[in-house]
C-alpha cells in the first residue's frame, strides 16, 4: 500500500470506485495494483460531506457529524442521483435532509453552506479522491476511470459524469461495477469461462453474467436495484431495535442518526458474533443473528429473484457458470454468502476484498488502455441495460436498440407521418421493456418543426440511435426530403420517476403476453379507422364509379367494422376489416391504388399537437 509522497515518473492512471456508502481509488504501479491511502493509512473513504456556512469536509471528518449535524451532513447521495423528490418522499421519507425541487425537477438540498445539489456531493467525494492521489504522486492525474452500476440509466451516467467535470477529474470513461470486478478477477481466470458478478454495495445491487473468451470480456446481460443494499439492512435493523427498545416517544433527527449508527455497528459485528450487546440511550439489550437473518432475508431474496429472472431471460442454466464472484461490503453478512452459495450450488469466489474489487478491476483497465506494456490485455464488450426506443401513435414504444445489446452500437430506423399535412413531428425518446409509453422512462421529447406538408407516410424520417461504450446516449433525427436534420442531447436535469429498474424488467417479463397482445390490437384498431377515414373520404368524391349494389355492400362492412371497434372485439375487427377490404378493393383499384397502405400507420411518430 502507498501511504507516503512518490514521484511517478509514468502516467498516473487511476481507477475510482464512487460508492455509496465508501469510495475509494487504486492505481497501477510497476504492474502491480495500489491502493491510495491517506494519511492514517486508510484506503476507505465514507461517502460523506458535511456543509458549514464556509467549509466543507468529506469522509471520516464527515461522517463524525452524522449524529450531530445531520441535516447539513449528507450520505448515501449515490442513491439520489437522477432522482425526484417524489421517490425521495416515498423511499426515504424520514431522511433529516430538507430537500426541493428546481424548476426543471431536480433534487437539491438546502445546507449551511447554501443550495447543494446531488451531483455537488458527489464532486466533493471525487475531489477529494483526486487530491489524495496528486499529494501522494505529486503530479497532475493524466486520465481516470469512474465505475458506475451496470444498470445505471443514462441520466445516472451522465450526472456522475457532470460530478467528474466538477471535480476537474479527467474522465475516459464509465466502467460497469460488475464488469470492473470480473476484470479484476480476469489474470485468474484463464478458461472460457461464463462468470457471474454478485455486487451488493450500501446502496445498490447490482449483477451482470461475463464470457472470457480469447482475452475478451463480453457482457451477455446485466441487471439490478438501485434500491437495495448494505443500508437497507441498516434500516430494517433500527426499527427492530427501535422497537424492541420501546422508546416509542422518541422521533427527532438526532435520534434517528443515533440509532442509524448503532444498527450499522451492529450489523458489522454481526457478521463475526452470534450475539451482540446493544447499549440505546437507557436501553440495553441482545440482537441475536438469528434475529437479524429474520429482517433482513426478504432483501436476499429479492437478490435472488433479480438473479433468477436474469438467467430466465437471457436463457442460461446455473450449470453453465463456472465462477460467481462477490463483490461489495454487504456480500460480508453471513446470511447472504451463505444464501448466495445455496442458489448456485457452489464455493463463490470472494479472495479479493469485495470493498476493493472494483477499484482494483478499475485501475488495471485504466492500465491497459494507456500503458502499450502490459503483455495480457483483455477487451470488455459492455451492454446495454434497458432497451432504447421511441414513441409512435398509439402510445406505443418503437424499440430501436434492445437490452443487453453490445456496445458500443449505432442503429437507425426509418419513421413517417400519420396525418396529411403534417408540419411538425414529436421526437419522443424513452427507455423501458414495456409496449406502453407510460410504463417505461422518458429521456427526452422534441419538435421537430417546418416539415414541408405531404401526404401521410410521404414523410421520410430518420432516427439514430448512438450508444458509446459508457452507455451514453446521442440522437441524431434527419428529415431525408429537406435533409433537416437535428441532434438531440438527453436533459442532464431529467429526473427518473419512482421507478425501480429491477422491476422494469420483472414486469416485461410478467406482463410480455398482455403487453403484446394489447399492442397489436390497439394498432389493428388505428388501421382500421385510418382505412375507415381514407374510404369515406373517397367515396364523397368517388362513388359514382360503382354501382348501388357494390356501395350498398362497403357501406354494410364499414358499418360492421365501426361497431366492432366501439365493441374493442380484435377478432371481429381484424375479420370485418379484411371483408371491407374484399368489397372496397374494385373501388379502390379504380381511384386509390397508391393512396391506401394499411402497414403505413406501423412506425408513425405522433404529431406535435
Amino acid at each position: 500500500m502507498i501511504f507516503l509522497k512518490k514521484k511517478c515518473k509514468k502516467k498516473l492512471l487511476l481507477g475510482i470506485d464512487l460508492g455509496t456508502t465508501y469510495s475509494l481509488v487504486a492505481t497501477v504501479i510497476q504492474n502491480r495494483v495500489r491502493l491510495l491511502l491517506d494519511e492514517q493509512k486508510r484506503y476507505l473513504l465514507p461517502s460523506v460531506v458535511h456543509y458549514k456556512k464556509n467549509t466543507v469536509t468529506v469522509g471520516w471528518d464527515a461522517l463524525k457529524n452524522t449524529i450531530e449535524d445531520p441535516s447539513n451532513t449528507i450520505s448515501s447521495v449515490k442513491r439520489l442521483l437522477g432522482r425526484s423528490l417524489n421517490f425521495v418522499k416515498n423511499t426515504f421519507p424520514i431522511l433529516p435532509y430538507f430537500i426541493e425541487e428546481d424548476e426543471k425537477k431536480g433534487l437539491f438540498f438546502h445546507t449551511d453552506a447554501g443550495v447543494i445539489t446531488p451531483v455537488d456531493v458527489s464532486s466533493h467525494i471525487l475531489k477529494n479522491l483526486k487530491e489524495r492521489a496528486i499529494f501522494l504522486f505529486n503530479q497532475e492525474i493524466h486520465a481516470s476511470i469512474i465505475t458506475v452500476p451496470a444498470y445505471f440509466n443514462d441520466i445516472q451516467k451522465k450526472a456522475t459524469k457532470q460530478a467528474a467535470i466538477l471535480a476537474k477529474i479527467n474522465l475516459v470513461k464509465l466502467l460497469n461495477e460488475p464488469t470492473a470486478a470480473a476484470f479484476a478477477y480476469g489474470v485468474k481466470i484463464q478458461k472460457k469461462d461464463i462468470i457471474f458478478v454478485y455486487d451488493l454495495g450500501g446502496g445498490t445491487f447490482d449483477i451482470s453474467i461475463l464470457k472470457l473468451h480469447q482475452g475478451m470480456f463480453e457482457v451477455l446481460a446485466s441487471s439490478g436495484d438501485s434500491n437495495l443494499g448494505g443500508d437497507d439492512f441498516d434500516y430494517v435493523l433500527a426499527d427492530y431495535i427501535y422497537k424492541k427498545s420501546n422508546l416509542s416517544d422518541q422521533c427527532n433527527d438526532f435520534f434517528q442518526s443515533s440509532l442509524l449508527k448503532i444498527a450499522k455497528s451492529t450489523k458489522i459485528k454481526l457478521t463475526q458474533y452470534e450475539k451482540v450487546k446493544v447499549s440505546f440511550l437507557n436501553w440495553e439489550g441482545y440482537i441475536t443473528r438469528d434475529e437479524f437473518n429474520f429482517i433482513i432475508i426478504p432483501f436476499v431474496k429479492r437478490t435472488l429473484l433479480i438473479c433468477s429472472n436474469l438467467l430466465e431471460e437471457i436463457n442460461l442454466s446455473i450449470e453453465k457458470i463456472e465462477e460467481v464472484i462477490m463483490v461489495g461490503g454487504s456480500t460480508r453478512v453471513p446470511l447472504v454468502y451463505n444464501q448466495v452459495s445455496k442458489f448456485f450450488n457452489r464455493k463463490l469466489l470472494n479472495d479479493i476484498n469485495p470493498d476493493q474489487v472494483v477499484a482494483i478491476g478499475a485501475a488495471l483497465h485504466a492500465n491497459m488502455l494507456f500503458n502499450i506494456n502490459v503483455k495480457r490485455k483483455i477487451i470488455l464488450l459492455d451492454v446495454m441495460p434497458l432497451s432504447l426506443g421511441i414513441e409512435v401513435m398509439g402510445g406505443f414504444v418503437e424499440k430501436i436498440i434492445l437490452r443487453n445489446t453490445a456496445l458500443p452500437i449505432s442503429k437507425t430506423k426509418e419513421f413517417t407521418t400519420y396525418k396529411d399535412n403534417q408540419k411538425s413531428i414529436l421526437i419522443h425518446i424513452v427507455q423501458g421493456e414495456r409496449e406502453l409509453v407510460k410504463d417505461c422512462i422518458s429521456l427526452s421529447r422534441f419538435v421537430l418543426k417546418d416539415i414541408k406538408p405531404q401526404k401521410a407516410g410521404l414523410v421520410r424520417i430518420s432516427v439514430t440511435f448512438e450508444v458509446n461504450t459508457d452507455g451514453l446516449i446521442n440522437v441524431t433525427v434527419l428529415e431525408q426530403n429537406s435533409n433537416k436534420e437535428e441532434v438531440i442531447q438527453i436533459n442532464n436535469n431529467t429526473v427518473l420517476k419512482n421507478i425501480n429498474i429491477s422491476k422494469i424488467v420483472e414486469n416485461s417479463l410478467k406482463n410480455s403476453k398482455n403487453d403484446y397482445y394489447f399492442r397489436v390490437k390497439e394498432e389493428k384498431k388505428m388501421e382500421s379507422v385510418r382505412v375507415l377515414n381514407i374510404l369515406d373520404n373517397a367515396l364523397i368524391k368517388y362513388q359514382h364509379l360503382i354501382s348501388s349494389k357494390e356501395l350498398k355492400k362497403i357501406k354494410f362492412f364499414e358499418e360492421k367494422l365501426k361497431k366492432s371497434i366501439e365493441q374493442d372485439d380484435f377478432f371481429a375487427i381484424k375479420t370485418n376489416l379484411k371483408k371491407l377490404d374484399e368489397a372496397s378493393i374494385n373501388f379502390f383499384s379504380l381511384q386509390l391504388k397508391k393512396t391506401i397502405n394499411c402497414s403505413s400507420i406501423l412506425n408513425s411518430l405522433k404529431e406535435d399537437v
